[in-house]
């Protein structure tokens, strides 16, 4: 009997052993799970606005699309009668200073129309011929004038006459700062009513849009009583910013 107990407590302490084990590899994976699930201390609360904001000024350059459409029973024809008023337009152009580079084709097509007969399917087919340029130009007194010259010479088409600026970065810098200031207001607005501070920028995303001409500005352009009276107005450039703050 005695050689027995100390067998029989190996036995027990052994059973012990393995159950402490078996009781710490069960608690483990569960303390890892609740670190795990812990909320992020560190996230930032932050609050996103769009600032708007535009600036105008007069602009300093005109363009007018204008050209000469033609209509033959044949494309030769139509196409040699536009050639022979579209050199008259060029010449005028060159004669009124207007130089090579500031003269650009807008357009160039032909296009066949069929005429049904009066007295069965049998019909004609016509061609019609369009030529349109695009003519800049930089003294915005004579735009009327330029105009009246190109539409004597033989001009039937004219697409557009449109007023802009040769350099925008100044009013893009203008309407940019504006949108910035507007955001900050109202990030500022924003917090105030909610208790919060407002902090620093996180991100800023921009996008701009040049605008239309706002009538009225300037004189009318082309001051004869047979001169095309035009108004240039002013140009208008605008800019909105989306701008994340961090908020205290």
């Amino acid at each position: 009997m005695t050689n027995r107990k100390p067998l029989v407590y190996l036995f027990l302490t052994l059973a012990a052993i393995l159950a402490l084990a078996s009781v710490l590899s069960g608690c483990g994976p569960a303390v890892v799970a609740a670190q795990n699930t812990a909320p992020e201390a560190n996230t930032p609360r932050t609050l996103t606005v769009l600032g708007r904001g535009n600036a105008s000024a007069a602009p300093d350059l005109g363009a007018i699309s204008v050209g000469v459409e033609t209509l033959a029973a044949n494309v030769a024809d139509a196409s040699a009668q536009n050639n022979t008023k579209m050199a008259a337009i060029m010449a005028k152009l060159k004669e009124l200073g207007i130089a090579d580079k500031d003269i650009q084709t807008s357009n160039f097509s032909i296009n066949s129309e069929r005429q049904p007969g009066l007295n069965g399917p049998e019909g004609t087919t016509n061609y019609r011929v369009s030529n349109m340029v695009t003519i800049k130009i930089h003294d915005l007194s004579k735009v009327g004038s330029t105009l009246d010259a190109v539409i004597a010479a033989g001009a039937n088409q004219v697409w557009g006459v449109n007023f802009t600026l040769e350099d925008t970065t100044a009013l893009e810098a203008q309407a940019r700062s504006k949108a910035i200031d507007d955001a900050k207001a109202r990030a500022e607005a924003l917090a105030k009513l909610n208790g919060v501070t407002v902090g620093e920028v996180l991100t800023i995303n921009e996008s701009n849009t040049g605008g239309g001409p706002i009538i009225p500005a300037a004189a009318a352009m082309g001051k004869g009583a047979d001169s095309t009276s035009l108004n240039p107005g002013e140009v208008q450039f605008n800019s909105q910013v989306q701008v994340t703050f961090a908020i205290k």
